[in-house]
């Protein structure tokens, strides 16, 4: 179980731990320095955003009471529209363009393909979003919910923990169903060939 995976768990993001991952964004060191364009490309809800932008200035000391700064698109770098339908929701001959001078230079990714099966979550995640429905309503911080989820998973007798790890078998299993299903369809084809395009693009 790594930090980032209860972090996000613990913020209620967990449908986002694989694209996170997949992306390269892999400890919560890394995400730590995550951008607001990053966050649109991985296709993170804008309420989603807000919620681990909190989470990362909270880790970095700023005070919670303070209104944050989020960094804006550039003319040059507008996040991805899913209802532009005059481009293709995997259009490349835009992955080479830059920041105004002197800005920190947009750090590309091949956006998450939107029509694969979500992974699931692991049975930590289950029993993270259990607890953390029952502690709702409750005035705790996310640190404090973090730690409670981890001292009761510690101490989480045998028998319901398999139920937690059979319930993450379980649906493992159906996605890698969905997953094999999938990789047959045109959809996955097309992704496929879209990220052989970026790789060939953002590798030159």
């Amino acid at each position: 179980m790594t930090g980032l995976e209860e972090i996000l768990a613990r913020l209620g993001l967990s449908q986002y731990l694989g694209r996170l991952i997949d992306e390269g964004f892999e400890k919560w060191e890394t995400v730590l320095d995550i951008t607001e364009q990053d966050l649109a490309a991985l296709n993170f809800k804008l309420g989603h955003r807000r919620i681990l932008q909190r989470e990362i200035a909270s880790a970095r000391g700023v005070p919670l009471g303070q209104p944050l700064v989020y960094q804006q698109f550039s003319p040059v770098e507008e996040p991805f529209d899913p209802e532009d339908k005059a481009s293709s929701p995997y259009k490349v001959e835009d992955l080479n363009k830059f920041g105004p001078t002197g800005k920190r230079k947009y750090r590309r990714h091949p956006k998450p393909d939107e029509h694969a099966p979500e992974k699931p979550p692991s049975a930590y995640v289950m029993f993270a979003n259990r607890v953390r429905d029952e502690l709702k309503g409750q005035p705790l911080s996310f640190t404090d919910i973090a730690k409670l989820v981890g001292e009761r998973w510690k101490v989480l007798d045998s028998d319901r923990k398999e139920k937690f790890e059979f319930a993450a078998s379980l649906a493992k299993s159906k996605y890698n169903t969905e997953l094999s299903e999938y990789k047959k369809t045109d959809s996955y084809k097309d992704y496929a060939q879209y990220l052989s395009e970026f790789r060939a693009r953002t590798t030159k």
